[in-house]
């Protein structure tokens, strides 16, 4: 008989960011069975800023498909840790996905503004790919699961930076996509702020407040299947940033779907169970491990 193994987890998601907090999820696995790989390095910034972690399944090869998470955390607190245990275990342990899971530099006083975080992911991204012939995966292939600011992240390397069209798809979680949008600049709140101190300049009409954001870069030959997750009263990226997303995305053809979850904020506290499943789903039609 196929043993079971039920997992007490406690995941929420903090302002930008996944992190353990006291929501408990129930999540049923098949005793997971995966090799983890800590702390790999990518780059040359201090502070293991340019480290990253691998998960990989019992049985892997050439064939095994590539998942990368992007934590969130207004591009200036977080990181790799935050990679949820459900999703491990379900992607990894249940699915047979390779995943991978990577810090990148923080925004801060006077250094590190964008696209400094967007240079980090385009190097970690070739560093898992030529490590795959040995690791044993797929190389130069990936789907890129992004949380909040990782999601921004995400989307702009598929839309704007993947010169080689190594990701296959993204799943954007509560990613701002308009960093011009007036919706959140100009309301001197946290978001405008964030936005402002990431991007090094405060105007909302500024050339760089465009050129950063998502769905300015899409385009019918830069886009890529993405799967979007939203909270209707998402307080800091409002809503429509996500309908908007997934306009333009059917506009162009391109395969979508979106996920709005009613009384929802930002947090998404209460969805993640089911955010997780629609993610393997969407990974099994679009991304396949076979």
């Amino acid at each position: 008989m196929r043993k079971i193994t039920c997992f007490w987890v406690f995941i929420c998601i903090q302002t930008l960011g996944f992190s353990a907090s006291a929501r408990r999820l129930i999540v049923l696995a098949d005793s997971v069975n995966f090799q983890t790989i800590s702390n790999l390095v990518y780059g040359n910034a201090p502070d293991h800023r340019n480290e990253l972690d691998i998960y990989l399944p019992k049985k892997h090869g050439p064939k095994t498909p590539m998942v990368v998470f992007i934590h969130g955390g207004f591009w200036s607190k977080g990181g790799k840790h935050q990679l949820p245990k459900p999703l491990i275990d379900l992607l990894v342990g249940q699915k047979g996905y390779a995943m991978a899971s990577i810090n990148y530099r923080f925004v801060k006083a006077g250094a590190n503004k964008y696209p400094t975080q967007m240079d980090d992911v385009s190097q970690a991204l070739q560093f898992l790919s030529s490590k795959a012939d040995s690791l044993g995966y797929k190389k130069k292939s990936f789907a890129l699961i992004g949380a909040s600011a990782g999601a921004h992240l995400a989307l702009m390397y598929a839309y704007a930076n993947d010169s080689q069209k190594m990701t296959k798809t993204v799943v954007d979680i509560v990613g701002p996509t308009d960093l011009s949008d007036s919706t959140i600049r100009g309301r001197q709140g946290i978001a405008d702020a964030t936005i402002s101190y990431f991007l090094g300049n405060p105007d909302a009409k500024a050339e760089i407040a465009k050129t950063s954001s998502p769905i300015f870069n899409l385009s019918k030959k830069s886009g890529v299947p993405t799967v979007i997750f939203h909270g209707e009263n998402d307080e800091l990226v409002d809503v429509h940033q996500a309908k908007n997303l997934h306009a333009k995305l059917l506009q162009l053809g391109i395969k979508t779907e979106l996920n709005i979850y009613p009384n929802e904020t930002h947090e998404m506290k209460k969805s993640l169970a089911d955010v997780f499943i629609k993610t393997a789903t969407w990974l099994e039609k679009v991304y396949p491990n076979r």
